[in-house]
């Protein structure tokens, strides 16, 4: 039996902004959601997003308090980017890639000053995605020059130390993880290990072994608190605890040092969890909070984010420190305002210090979203064991992509007992997640279709429980059409196509061989009504059909080729609908022998086409004898009138914008192969892209087309980016496992 499971409210995504996530900007329903349970995944990534959208409106309001590549941001950057990871909304990691690009990715102006390249963590992180090399470049030539230079002063608070050394406790979580992450995204181990190197200079002269905590800086050694204890700063030993988890996830299995980082991790997580004081967090000195009576949140926030991933890292004991974690997140959460506003952290100083409620930085922000991208690891890992894990390891937002999974592994791995209906829920968002049972011409379902949206670099985990799904709106369609000439035709939520049957040939004035185009502006599905009406070459009001296809290969048929001739075939002469949607429409066209050359060819065109794209999958089986390659050649029809024309070889992209048909619009119509095509050309006719096809093999591409009055595509600059992020998409799907 699958397990139940009860979903929990819905948080809503769409109360974040498309460009900006502005709960300020009406009702936030989802923002000021309560649950039951304040550890599940949905209930903390739902205080994460309210307290982020907070920061971020109030930078874009009011502007930076400190320079975008201070440490205080980098902090802040290091929980935005674990947000990034677990959300639906693309803005939070827009936003960082918008950061690094105003920075020019650069570091701050005081080179060997760990608080300035703090920043070289998301710089890091974000080339980990999105693999250009203009993130790290700048930030490499630095590490470069910090794993060259000597590092043989002393650590003393003098002499401007901290400009050249990491001479304060503070500096373990600025410096040692961006050179962390540095030889995480580029393989070079020498930026780990000089980190490690220097994290132990650092360690010995200001680690208390006694008492198992950092001193702040030199200057602070030997100085007590009233009550006659050392002086510990909280968030200093909090950017501690933050660093050694960063260095840790950062280290190899086999590496070397790895065993020595682990085991004063374990010294540090006993002690700080023994330092909780009553209201939940860590108060600002860590031996004498009563001196410092009030709450302080960014300690607090790294404390919790540390701890957590100790447990979820099998480094400490669940049943111990569960409940120190939840005790803090809880305080943390309490101190979080209406409006998302993080309270009672205290401002940047170097020892302990007081924070009230209205205090607030963006270190505490930081601090506050890792602690809360660890709970969601823990509950994720606890309660969605049997999940489907959906990963976007690129830099292309996937919103609304489809995704398929094999039922029978589906069934085998996740459900003991087939179940007559069933729902697929988004374990962190709480919402059902629309799918489509395809059979590919079968009696029984084969794969299922998930539709998902999952923003660059983040992951979706969903999970199957018993239920009756809700409908899922049609958003593709398709059938064979007796009334038209034996067309078939089939469409989505952008567009509608169809292809010519054998009745059309007794009509020579309206012959025509390749695919035609229906440019539509409604995301209903028109085929039915529009031939009911015989009147689809007039728009009224959701489109029309204008394309010319005639006596060529339209919008991206192929045909054999041979001497700069097209052999084409006669029209289709059966059909077999294999699925037909919400979410997939999907045909086979077979058509009678012809003679391609001296060749005689049959030949079998699979189409499918998905809700939400502009490009239809079209896999044909050509038939042959005689020869091991069949030349073909992949066409889109010109028109007389100067147009647009991409034909980018190494990426497989051949792209059309038409001109201007009056006042009906402009089409843009492309093929995308996801391969090296060699000879791409033009003649008279067509744009051609030429291949060769084996013998009862599929040769697979992409084609399809926009329309300007469909609002989504305007131009064909915007057309030609399509194409080429489509051909991106195809080489890194989404990568689909079942835990």
């Amino acid at each position: 039996m699958m397990k139940k499971i009860i979903a929990g409210g819905l948080l809503g995504l769409s109360v974040l902004h498309a460009s900006l996530p502005v709960s300020a900007t009406g009702p936030a329903t989802a923002i000021q959601a309560t649950f039951a349970e304040p550890y599940t995944a949905q209930a903390v990534r739902a205080q994460m997003e309210k307290v982020a959208a907070w920061q971020w409106r109030y930078i874009t309001n009011k502007g930076w308090n400190h320079a975008p590549t201070d440490w205080t941001n980098g902090a802040m950057y290091a929980g935005m980017f674990s947000l990034t990871q677990v959300t639906e909304n693309p803005f939070f990691v827009d936003r960082l890639v918008q950061v690094g690009k105003d920075n020019q990715w650069n570091t701050g102006p005081d080179r060997f000053f760990a608080d300035e390249y703090c920043v070289g963590q998301l710089y890091s992180q974000l080339y980990s995605v999105y693999k250009e090399p203009v993130m790290i470049d700048k930030f490499r030539k630095l590490a470069d020059s910090i794993v060259a230079a000597p590092h043989t002063e002393s650590l003393e608070w003098k002499n401007g130390i901290h400009h050249r050394e990491w001479a304060w406790c503070d500096a373990l979580f600025m410096g040692p993880p961006a050179l962390a992450y540095l030889s995480t995204a580029t393989g070079d181990v020498r930026y780990l290990e000089t980190a490690d190197k220097l994290w132990w200079k650092t360690t010995d002269f200001l680690y208390n072994k006694q008492d198992s905590l950092y001193y702040r800086d030199g200057s602070y050694i030997g100085k007590k608190e009233k009550n006659g204890t050392n002086v510990y700063w909280s968030r200093g030993n909090g950017w501690v605890m933050g660093g050694l988890v960063r260095m840790l996830d950062n280290m190899p299995a086999g590496y070397a040092g790895k065993q020595r980082f682990q085991e004063l991790y374990k010294q540090m997580a006993y002690r700080i969890a023994a330092l909780q004081t009553a209201d939940g967090t860590w108060h600002a000195s860590l031996l004498d909070p009563d001196n410092y009576p009030a709450k302080e949140t960014s300690g607090t926030g790294f404390y919790v984010y540390a701890l957590m991933w100790g447990i979820n890292n099998g480094l400490l004991p669940e049943k111990t420190f569960l409940p120190v974690v939840q005790k803090g997140w809880d305080a943390l959460t309490s101190c979080v305002q209406p409006s998302g506003k993080l309270g009672f952290v205290q401002e940047i100083g170097a020892a302990p210090g007081k924070a009230t409620a209205d205090d607030t930085e963006v270190y505490g922000v930081g601090a506050y979203l890792l602690a809360g991208s660890e709970l969601i690891k823990y509950d994720l890992r606890k309660n969605a064991a049997a999940a489907i894990v959906i990963s976007n390891n690129t830099g292309i937002h996937r919103e609304g992509d489809l995704v398929e999974i094999s039922a029978v592994e589906l069934i085998s791995k996740i459900v003991r007992k087939a179940q007559p209906s069933f729902k697929i829920i988004n374990v962190v968002s709480g919402q059902e997640v629309p799918y489509q049972l395809l059979f590919e011409g079968a009696k029984m379902a084969q794969k299922i279709l998930l539709q998902v949206t999952v923003p660059a670099g983040a992951r979706m985990y969903a999970v199957m429980v018993e239920g009756t799904p809700a409908p899922v709106k049609a958003a593709a369609y398709g059938r064979y059409v007796p009334e038209r000439k034996d067309d078939y035709a089939w469409e989505n939520d952008r567009m509608a196509y169809r292809m010519y049957g054998k009745a059309l040939e007794q009509v020579p004035k309206e012959m025509a061989y390749g695919i035609d185009v229906w440019a539509k502006r409604t995301d209903d599905m028109v085929i039915d009504t529009w031939y009911k009406l015989d009147n689809y070459h007039h728009d009224n009001g959701q489109g029309l059909d204008y394309y010319s296809v005639g006596l060529t290969l339209g919008a991206g048929d192929t045909a054999p080729y041979g001497k700069d001739t097209i052999y084409y075939p006669k029209n289709y002469r059966q059909w077999k609908r294999l699925d037909n949607g919400p979410l997939r429409t999907r045909f086979a066209l077979t058509y009678d022998s012809w003679m391609a050359g001296n060749i005689p060819v049959t030949v079998t065109k699979t189409i499918s086409l998905d809700a939400g794209s502009q490009l239809n999958r079209m896999e044909i089986q050509y038939n042959f004898k005689g020869k091991d390659k069949l030349p073909v050649v992949t066409g889109i029809v010109k028109r007389k009138e100067p147009g647009a024309v991409l034909l980018d070889e190494k990426t497989g992209v051949m792209g059309y914008w038409e001109p201007t048909h009056g006042e009906d619009g402009t089409l843009g119509t492309g093929c995308v192969f996801a391969r090296e095509v060699p000879g791409m050309k033009t003649d008279n006719v067509h744009l051609l892209s030429p291949g060769t096809a084996d013998n009862q093999q599929p040769y697979v591409y992409y084609f399809g087309a926009a329309w300007t009055k469909g609002g989504r595509i305007t131009s064909a600059a915007d057309w030609f980016s399509y194409l080429e992020t489509f051909a991106q998409k195809i080489k890194q799907p989404l990568q689909v496992t079942i835990q």
